[in-house]
């Protein structure tokens, strides 16, 4: 992990909102129903490290990305072992393990080296593994004092025997796979449904979601977007998820693939990557995924993991390897199960050494790692190349940028519907039983109306949500610059207005009031339409307020004087 991942401040613009309501409205009366607890836990929410969900169908590499995440080999991964028990990740000054059970029972510390050990390969331990509720695991790093990533079991994967239920949430469509994850599912004393509602209701407390699909979107995959464009449209939204094309490595060799020429393509020069690309292109373009995901994103977990994690003794067999002609080498790994598994004269490497690289790192990152050893590189830029290559820095990078610098907008945004939902089942109990409405969801109602014109953060949640959703009549230019604006680079001003860090004040002045400049005149268009001229209110309130702020700055450092040369 890079190490230029610092820690979030806690303060920023709405870190005291729902501190400041608490305030205002006082002490409360058990009319109030859980109001008080909501509003106490929102306002510990924002000062607190973003909770991303690891979402998706069992089986489709959520454990193997958050290694490569983590740069950890922390999470079991295997073929349906795992108890199917929730896993969150956290930072810690010292690894360490809590276990935390069903009934309620004060949290077990265990090893920290221990989660291997929660799998059901142990018969004697099924009676523990079956009171377990969820795992956390502490461990420093520079990632989780940003993010608390929480591995999800298996959303959607439903097998009952009820035909609609089968339809509706079938998560696995191999029978065999089924049978497999029933069995499992039977010895921990759970089923299928159970499995979903756990993963479903982490997803809804987390701030962020970021679903797997394993190399194709296929049918349980779309069933479970479809459910997420529809009953979780307001937890899952491209503000707040996107997706993963796991596995993307698996498209070489390339069986079946074409070149641009049309020929079949070429596996000396041929990146699955690529292919993965666009394929997660084409999904993103679909309209039932954009309505839910930001983006869809390729990535090779196993090789991620492999270039942080490899020990340096696998890379004697690969050198080994390396001196094997590259079109030599490509034609053995055609069929991988015969490279893994059949003796090859010409080849120095054992089948069983062989079998053991391509589970390690897959058979694109071992056809890989030889053509780099081959050009003489060494062992540290090897793994940089094979990092770079899976695109494990490209995901942190876009979890970084779009969640971390827009964690305060999110955890707002999951608060105030919170605390909304609440206001509404406060009123609605009312209404069947014929008693006043509450005077504090009257009260909590008023100021969370209030905010939606005082507080910056509604506005350009409302913003980006008209982004998002599509149809607005702006111009490239400007869709950057709302992005920008809103925190999409960063929330210095300088990110705000897309300029780099150590731009000159009277610049960054000039910038915010040229922009604010436009987006007014922008407002004053007759012929835009409604959706529209009400983002651009918004962004352009957004200028003016990073005007305002630099203005101040320039005031503190050179006096009023002098800031008419930045006009």
């Amino acid at each position: 992990m890079t190490d230029t991942l610092l820690p979030p401040s806690v303060e920023g613009p709405h870190s005291r909102v729902f501190d400041r309501i608490a305030e205002e409205l006082g002490p409360m009366g058990p009319e109030a129903g859980n109001l008080p607890v909501i509003l106490r836990a929102a306002g510990i929410r924002m000062t607190q490290p973003m909770r991303v969900a690891v979402a998706g169908q069992i089986k489709r590499g959520k454990s193997t990305l958050v290694n490569a995440l983590l740069g950890e080999e922390v999470c079991e991964t295997g073929q349906l072992e795992l108890t199917f028990n929730v896993a969150e990740f956290h930072h810690a000054q010292r690894p360490r393990l809590l276990v935390h059970f069903k009934d309620g029972r004060p949290a077990e510390e265990w090893p920290p080296d221990a989660l291997s050990r929660l799998t059901v390969r142990d018969a004697a331990a099924l009676r523990r593994l079956r009171a377990i509720r969820k795992v956390e695991v502490g461990r420093p790093s520079a990632l989780l004092r940003r993010f608390r990533l929480v591995d999800t079991p298996g959303l959607g994967s439903v097998h009952g025997t009820d035909a609609d239920n089968t339809l509706s949430f079938l998560g696995i469509d191999d029978p065999v796979e089924r049978e497999d994850a029933a069995r499992v599912l039977g010895e921990l004393g759970g089923d299928a449904r159970s499995v979903h509602d756990l993963s479903a209701a982490e997803m809804d407390r987390a701030d962020a979601v970021v679903f797997v699909f394993s190399r194709g979107l296929g049918r349980a995959d779309q069933q479970a977007v479809d459910c997420f464009a529809g009953a979780y449209g307001a937890v899952v939204s491209p503000l707040k998820a996107f997706g993963v094309l796991s596995r993307s490595d698996q498209y070489w060799p390339p069986i079946g693939e074409t070149g641009r020429d049309g020929m079949p393509a070429d596996p000396l020069d041929h990146n699955p990557m690529e292919t993965a690309r666009r394929i997660a292109d084409a999904y993103a373009r679909r309209p039932a995924v954009r309505r839910v995901f930001r983006t869809v994103v390729p990535v090779a977990g196993l090789l991620g993991i492999a270039a942080q994690r490899m020990p340096s003794e696998a890379f004697g067999p690969l050198s080994e390897l390396a001196n094997v002609p590259p079109r030599q080498l490509a034609d053995l790994m055609e069929d991988v199960g015969h490279f893994c598994g059949r003796d090859h004269p010409q080849l120095p490497v054992p089948a069983g050494v062989r079998a053991d690289l391509v589970g390690r790192m897959g058979a694109w990152g071992v056809f890989l790692a030889c053509g780099l050893l081959r050009e003489g590189l060494g062992e540290d830029a090897v793994r940089r190349s094979l990092l770079e290559s899976s695109g494990v820095l490209a995901l942190r990078a876009l979890v970084l940028r779009h969640f971390g610098n827009r964690a305060g907008l999110i955890k707002l945004d999951h608060g105030r519907r919170e605390i909304a939902d609440e206001v509404s089942r406060l009123r609605a109990t009312a209404q069947l039983t014929g008693r006043p409405v509450p005077a504090a969801a009257d009260r909590v109602a008023a100021v969370l109306e209030r905010l939606q014109v005082t507080d910056p953060g509604p506005a350009e949640l409302a913003a980006l949500r008209a982004y998002y959703h599509g149809g607005l009549d702006l111009t490239a230019e400007q869709e950057s610059q709302l992005l920008a604006v809103t925190g999409e680079q960063g929330t210095s001003c300088a990110a705000r207005l897309g300029l780099p860090v150590g731009t000159p004040v009277d610049t960054l002045l000039a910038t915010a009031r040229r922009r604010a400049a436009q987006w007014a005149a922008l407002c004053s268009d007759p012929l835009l339409d409604g959706p529209t001229l009400t983002v651009a209110r918004a962004v352009l309130r957004s200028y003016e307020r990073v005007a305002d702020q630099i203005g101040r700055a320039w005031q503190l450092l050179y006096g009023d004087e002098d800031e008419g040369t930045a006009r």
